[in-house]
């Protein structure tokens, strides 16, 4: 039963740190942007490492109730990860617009 419970906190984790960041993919990919899913590529993994050192961070810092300041980082992380999709794919596709 504890492997099926960390298994699925381990999903729900992955789901709020990742989720943004695929819908706004998802979102440029609907309207005709066919590279929108390459950068997640680089982002998924850049947004798991800042979570999981965020965390050690506060750990080594004897920052109190760590749990608190895990979720914390990690929907912190998702929001600006999503945010900077958002604005590569925005101006990525500005440019290709100019050039056409």
């Amino acid at each position: 039963m504890r492997i099926l419970l960390s298994a699925f906190a381990a999903l729900v984790f992955l789901g709020v740190l990742w989720g943004p960041s695929f819908a706004v993919a998802l979102k440029f990919w609907r309207r005709g942007d066919a590279r929108a899913f390459r950068q997640l590529r680089f982002l998924c993994p850049a947004q798991l490492i800042a979570t999981v050192s965020l965390a050690f961070a506060a750990d080594l810092l004897g920052l109190r109730n760590p749990a608190a300041l895990v979720a914390a980082s990690t929907v912190c992380t998702s929001l600006l990860g999503a945010a900077a999709l958002a604005l590569w794919l925005s101006f990525s596709s500005r440019a290709r617009a100019d050039r056409s």
